[in-house]
C-alpha cells in the first residue's frame, strides 16, 4: 500500500513539474518585453487594421501599433515623446503593418 501511494505521489509531481514546464515555453514563445520612445496617436483607419493607437518616431514613422489592456493610452496621445514598455503580440504584423505591442506601462519623457 505504501508503494502504492508513493507511486502516485510521484506520479502527481511529475505532472505539475511538466505541466508549470509547458506553461514556461509557451509564455516565452508568445511573449516579448518591449521598451520603445516615440509619439502616441490615435490609430485612424490604417490598412492594416489593428490598435488603437500608434508610437511614431520623430520623423513620423510609425515604430508600432499599440493597445493596452490597462492603460488609457488617449491619456498619453500628442503628448510629446513617451517611453512605452510592453509585450508584443503574436501573429503581428500583417498587411504590411508594424508590429502589435501590448503596453503595460507608458513614462512621459
Amino acid at each position: 500500500m505504501k508503494q502504492k501511494i508513493f507511486c502516485i505521489t510521484v506520479m502527481i509531481i511529475m505532472m505539475f513539474i511538466t505541466l508549470d514546464a509547458c506553461a514556461l515555453k509557451e509564455e516565452s514563445l508568445e511573449s516579448y518585453r518591449i521598451t520603445a520612445t516615440g509619439t502616441i496617436q490615435k490609430a485612424g483607419i490604417t490598412i492594416y487594421m489593428y490598435g488603437t493607437h500608434v508610437l511614431k518616431d520623430d520623423n513620423g514613422k510609425t515604430l508600432y501599433a499599440l493597445k493596452s489592456d490597462t492603460i488609457d493610452l488617449d491619456d498619453y496621445a500628442d503628448i510629446g515623446t513617451v517611453t512605452v514598455k510592453g509585450d508584443l503580440i503574436s501573429g503581428y504584423p500583417v498587411d504590411t503593418g508594424p508590429e502589435y505591442l501590448n503596453v503595460k506601462k507608458v513614462d512621459r519623457n
